[in-house]
């Protein structure tokens, strides 16, 4: 685990309709009405740069579909930005930093599901992170029936930026991407927490504090 003076990382990952956005802005209440200087942030984006490449990865033009080294370089590029301008700064400031996704998405997205093989990958969130990883990772998971309901519920609901090619896919890659998240999971019992999503946003946030509370013991 990557150290820097004063700050905590966490992230948050997981598969489509999770539930990660409700639980993302619900603990990052929380957290704030507990005294924690905490910044938000999410991959793809968080600064302008990595925002612009987050529009292009959700919208690439009509026509142009992106191979899967072209989405790893560009969501590698965009890691690379939000290190070095938001989250590095925001550790060595003290400050505690809260990401909707981080490397662990390259890993399932562009290499188990994309096929890129685990030497490219984590040679891309070598160089894209230089080591810096979250002190602690939740990874949210319930069965895919669950997040197959929720996800057909906001498929109207505005979600601009979505990247919706990862939505509507068959339930047997839905499947596949909660095995990659689980299989990390369990090679990083250190730094990598369960969060029940089948429960309500409110019991995965208290579940997360108490997390922090006994492992952290800075809450």
């Amino acid at each position: 685990m990557a150290e820097v003076a004063g700050g905590l990382f966490i992230a948050v990952e997981g598969g489509e309709g999770v539930g990660k956005s409700s639980f993302v802005k619900t603990l990052a209440v929380r957290l704030r009405a507990q005294g924690h200087d905490l910044v938000t942030s999410r991959e793809p984006g968080g600064t302008p740069v990595a925002d612009a490449l987050r529009a292009l990865f959700a919208h690439p033009p009509q026509g142009e579909r992106l191979s899967i080294v072209t989405e790893a370089l560009m969501v590698s590029a965009g890691r690379s930005q939000h290190c070095d301008q938001v989250i590095r700064p925001a550790l060595a400031a003290g400050q505690w930093v809260l990401c909707d996704r981080y490397a662990d998405s390259t890993r399932v997205y562009q290499g188990e599901m994309g096929g890129l093989s685990p030497a490219v990958t984590e040679e891309l969130i070598a160089i894209s992170t230089r080591g810096l990883r979250p002190h602690v990772t939740f990874v949210l998971d319930c069965p895919v029936d669950v997040s197959l309901q929720r996800l057909q519920g906001r498929s109207g609901s505005g979600h601009v930026d979505a990247v919706g090619r990862y939505d509507a896919v068959a339930a047997v890659d839905h499947e596949r991407r909660r095995a990659a998240y689980l299989a990390i999971l369990k090679a990083n019992p250190g730094s990598h927490v369960l969060i029940d999503a089948s429960a309500s946003t409110e019991a995965m946030v208290t579940a997360a504090l108490h997390h922090l509370e006994v492992r952290v013991g800075q809450t």
